[in-house]
């Protein structure tokens, strides 16, 4: 049985045990220990990156094929040392229009002195050898050759040169009856002027015909040939290296093209068309004939009672001699003896007249041997083009052909190991 009182004190023990929980907090729980890092992995051996091969062979393949390339186009003597040359068949017309040049050039030097030497004699013009409407002519033939040679620049001074010799002459004629010292030193001052013009004919000549010869190719594609063909071995020999073969047998073959064609450019007889002795035989025969005539310009420069020109003739008349000695022509050789041995008549002669004549007395043989050598430049420029400027061109093309056959066999070459790894 309970009291009044039970109930509040049953309600205290419940409110007491619910309360005794909250005045007494539970003690944390301890955390776990941390677990242990885990040790470093090495990292894995790095391996050379196959990715990086497929590139260098794209770039290895572009410059051997360009190498081979550039060795053909330089082969084909377009280029050179200079900068760009003409094609063959223009270099071949303007060698043969600056050999003729010089040739009509040294015919108006003999002709314009013989007509003064033949006025200070005295002589009338129906016994003149030469006239004056002949020597204007020679001059014009000589200008328009000039022209031809494709000299640029320098034509315009030749051309100037030989208005000077018309003019020079002109007075050097006027005066020859009257006073011939003053003519004779004008008609120097006319040969002067044409040596100066033949000088720059000469230059181009020689440059002309050096372009249509093989040999000169030489300085510019030996110097590219030999460097493409070590580039070419080089790859070569990177190529066997970095995938493991032997040999390429395309990119070999555009090596031994490469290397071909600077062999050729060294040694220019190796070439099957060998035209420098067609050449060389046109520029000895066009010398011969311009020296003879200069010779014999200084004899009638002799007759005008020139101080000088006794030793310019003994040297015009040794260049004469070695030029001729080079052709077969025993007999203008001969003629050409007795020209020169004459000369010592012509000095001793007393007076104008007299040493005129002693001219005259091998006017004979002088003609055989222009003559002669006239028609053997005649020949030789006439079958210029079919000689010499034919030949040039296959030899240009095939160098060409050659070049581009070795840079597709390089392209091909390492193209094919480049589709290793594809």
């Amino acid at each position: 049985m309970t009291g009044p009182g039970q109930p509040a004190a049953q309600a205290a023990v419940r409110t007491g045990a619910q309360a005794a929980p909250t005045s007494a907090p539970a003690a944390p729980a301890a955390s776990p220990a941390p677990a242990s890092a885990p040790a470093p992995t090495p990292a894995p051996a790095r391996t050379p990156s196959r990715r990086s091969t497929p590139s260098l062979l794209r770039w290895a393949r572009g410059v051997a094929a360009g190498a081979a390339l550039l060795t053909g186009i330089a082969a084909t003597g377009t280029f050179d040392t200079d900068g760009v040359n003409s094609t063959p068949n223009v270099v071949v017309q303007e060698w043969a229009a600056a050999e003729r040049a010089g040739t009509e050039i040294a015919l108006a030097e003999l002709g314009s002195t013989r007509l003064v030497a033949e006025e200070a004699a005295g002589l009338t013009e129906d016994q003149r050898g030469v006239t004056d409407a002949a020597v204007r002519e020679a001059l014009t033939g000589a200008a328009v050759q000039q022209a031809r040679s494709g000299t640029g620049t320098t034509n315009a001074e030749a051309a100037g040169r030989l208005v000077d010799v018309g003019f020079l002459t002109q007075d050097a004629a006027r005066l020859a009856a009257t006073d011939p010292a003053a003519a004779a030193e004008r008609q120097a001052e006319a040969v002067a002027q044409a040596r100066a013009a033949s000088a720059i004919t000469d230059d181009v000549a020689l440059d002309r015909a050096d372009a249509l010869q093989t040999r000169s190719r030489s300085a510019f594609t030996a110097a590219v040939g030999g460097a493409s063909t070590l580039v070419l071995l080089g790859i070569l020999i990177w190529l066997a290296l970095r995938t493991r073969r032997i040999v390429n047998v395309p990119l070999l073959v555009a090596t031994a093209i490469t290397a071909g064609l600077t062999y050729a450019s060294l040694n220019p007889t190796a070439l099957p068309l060998n035209y420098d002795q067609r050449v060389q035989g046109g520029v000895v025969a066009a010398q011969a004939l311009q020296q003879v005539r200069e010779t014999r310009a200084e004899q009638y420069l002799v007759v005008l009672g020139s101080p000088t020109s006794s030793e310019a003739f003994d040297t015009a008349a040794g260049a004469a001699e070695e030029n001729l000695a080079q052709l077969d022509l025993p007999a203008a050789r001969d003629d050409w003896a007795t020209v020169v041995g004459s000369h010592a008549d012509v000095t001793a002669a007393d007076g104008t007249a007299a040493r005129l004549e002693a001219v005259a007395a091998t006017e004979a043989e002088f003609d055989d041997v222009e003559t002669t050598l006239q028609q053997l430049v005649d020949d030789a420029l006439a079958t210029a083009q079919g000689q010499v400027g034919t030949p040039a061109a296959i030899t240009s093309g095939a160098a060409l052909l050659l070049g581009l056959l070795a840079a597709a066999m390089a392209w091909s070459g390492i193209g094919q190991r480049l589709k290793d790894y594809r």
